[in-house]
């Protein structure tokens, strides 16, 4: 019995650990207005700089099929607020004195159990006012974004994934807005 569930498991680890899920490209869909000029500035993957992940990819802990994105996920992610931005309403502008940037800390997905997937966004997002070559920073915290969903299938995957993602964006623009910032 315990040499079958073993062979079972094998099969089932064979047949499924070859196949990764690629990120595809982020689709803004926050339902926001805004208005001004900004810049998206440099981000930092730190599971990647430290060596924990490739910098391209989501961490699903024990999971059996890795989640990668064909660019690196400071990329992913710069281009993800980026659009989001652009889709509210702000107008990017390289020479804008409001400079958005900031460290990715976490980036997960935990579909273990097949059920049930949960992501799992974490960014702590710094805005600086750059006026004449003067940088001073206006604006720093940590958002996070979780989003749960019950269902798992290869072509719903960039969708559940960049749920997480668009909720910790949501969270950052509402509060810096809030507070003025934006």
């Amino acid at each position: 019995m315990k040499s079958i569930r073993a062979m079972a498991f094998l099969v089932f680890a064979l047949t499924v650990s070859g196949c990764s899920i690629k990120l595809v490209s982020y689709s803004p869909s926050i339902l926001m207005e805004g208005t001004g000029r900004v810049k998206v500035g440099d981000f930092r993957y730190l599971p990647g700089e430290k060596g924990l992940l490739q910098n391209n990819q989501v961490d699903t802990g024990a999971g059996l099929n890795p989640i990668h994105s064909e660019v690196a996920l400071k990329y992913y992610v710069s281009d993800a607020l980026s659009k989001e931005l652009k889709f509210i309403g702000y107008k990017l502008d390289p020479s804008s004195s409001i400079i958005i940037s900031g460290d990715i800390h976490e980036y997960s997905c935990d579909y273990m159990g097949f059920t049930t997937v949960d992501v799992k966004a974490k960014i702590e997002f710094v805005v600086v006012n750059n006026v004449d070559g003067k940088a001073t920073e206006i604006y720093r915290k940590m958002h996070e974004g979780f989003h749960s969903a019950s269902k798992w299938t290869t072509t719903e995957s960039t969708l559940v994934v960049n749920e997480g993602l668009r909720k910790c964006i949501k969270s950052f623009v509402e509060d810096a807005q809030k507070n003025k910032i934006l």
